[in-house]
């Protein structure tokens, strides 16, 4: 599970790249938020991997830690840019 868990990693690294390539990422988090969106993608694809290895078993925990990962890399900015436009007021 250990080889696993790297693969998990890595395919969360590149979903993160490819999410800030794309520009998911919000300009709301700042010149370091390159450095969120990988991690959301390694943390995503990773807590995806143990959950299919849990529900599914070792055969799909990859492509399920790839689908969760691709949900949380595009889904987890919009949410933070909308409460961002919720809670700003204007005079």
């Amino acid at each position: 599970m250990l080889l696993l868990s790297l693969i998990w990693l890595v395919i969360g690294l590149l979903l993160g790249a490819l999410a800030c390539g794309a520009k998911l990422r919000p300009a709301l988090w700042g010149k370091r938020g390159w450095l969120l969106m990988l991690c959301t993608g390694m943390l995503s694809a990773l807590s995806g991997g143990w959950l299919g290895a849990w529900l599914f078993g070792s055969q799909y925990a990859t492509l399920t830690a790839l689908w969760i990962g691709v949900l949380c890399v595009c889904i987890f900015p919009r949410f933070f840019t909308r409460k961002a436009r919720t809670s700003v007021q204007h005079p």
